[in-house]
């Protein structure tokens, strides 16, 4: 077992971890005695040494609690971790330790989010039970929701460059452009695309064309803001997206990337083979577009895009006469 005010050392770390809140020394070694070998054991006197160890120790499987303690009690530690906005301390199983015939308190408890009772004086099996169901049952929650998390991570990003894909850069759009709409606030859309990509994959292979795609990723991504969002929609297509931005500061960024790309040196495979890559670059901002949709800012983008590679590519163009803000 651990405490909060010994120096005994530490069981295997493989080993779930319980924090035991409990003020009576007997209750603390009997209850160590019961769990001991199958669960690590960390100890707090009251209910402020617990809450300051879950807030150090996230890797906290289940509280056991004891109500009556000084300080802050049982039902105060509860309803401070219900409370909490971090999920995984939120969701912990608390087991709260009363008399059978304490119904006032196992019913607050309740209220407050117990997850199960332990009765005093406390039976070794019954306990064992108890601790096991729930530490599996919340062992198997918190599984199923990092799977979750990933699969939906895997759903919005594009798997080579970490980038967002294009379902979620349109998602992401789609809100940004209703926060613009309602606040009248600007919102630009920046459509970037590697220029002459097909014979970088012919001349030096796929496997170099995946490392420039990677390479401009980082580009576009180290350019732009937190609250900006950078997405691969296409095989050598890239898509911005920038709330409260104009068309004049897309311009801007949009001739930095350019200028970034051009005058990196890619080297391929860390060989000595050096490759020169451009991009070609088009802009659509909502305030200057008869548009209200993300879909129409990328078509229109997209068209003044096909302008830039026209007028001769490694290039911005910011309207439909094919012109840029800047000499490129």
């Amino acid at each position: 077992m651990e405490s909060t005010n010994t120096d005994a050392p530490a069981e295997p770390a493989a080993l779930p971890i319980i924090l035991l809140v409990e003020d009576s020394k007997t209750t603390v070694a009997m209850l160590s005695r019961y769990l001991a070998g199958h669960y690590r054991l960390l100890h707090a006197k009251d209910g402020v040494e617990a809450w300051e160890l879950l807030t150090k120790h996230p890797e906290i499987d289940l509280v056991i609690t004891d109500i009556n303690m000084p300080r802050l009690s049982g039902h105060q530690l509860l309803v401070k971790i219900r409370k909490v906005e971090d999920a995984h301390l939120k969701n912990t199983p608390v087991i709260i330790m009363t008399t059978a015939d304490d119904n006032v308190d196992r019913n607050l408890a309740f209220l407050n989010g117990a997850n199960d009772f332990i009765y005093k004086p406390i039976d070794e099996m019954e306990l064992q039970a108890r601790v096991n169901v729930h530490y599996r049952l919340a062992r198997t929650i918190r599984e199923l929701e990092a799977n979750r998390k990933l699969l939906a991570e895997q759903a919005t990003t594009d798997p080579l460059t970490g980038l967002k894909n294009r379902r979620a850069f349109n998602e992401n759009g789609e809100k940004h452009l209703a926060l613009a709409r309602r606040y009248n606030t600007s919102l630009s859309v920046i459509l970037a695309d590697i220029d002459h990509f097909k014979n970088i994959n012919d001349t030096h292979g796929h496997d170099a064309g995946d490392e420039v795609l990677v390479a401009v990723a980082r580009i576009l991504d180290g350019a732009t803001r937190a609250e900006d969002s950078v997405a691969r929609i296409g095989g050598e297509e890239f898509a911005l997206l920038l709330p409260s931005t104009n068309r004049l500061g897309a311009a801007v960024l949009a001739e930095s990337i350019r200028a970034a790309v051009e005058k990196r040196k890619f080297v391929l495979d860390g060989r000595s083979v050096t490759v020169t890559v451009t991009i070609s670059i088009g802009i659509a901002s909502y305030e200057a577009e008869q548009t209200d949709t993300i879909e129409g800012l990328l078509k229109i983008a997209d068209q003044r895009l096909y302008l830039a590679k026209k007028n001769g590519r490694n290039r911005i163009c910011v309207n439909n006469e094919g012109k840029s803000s800047f000499v490129a």
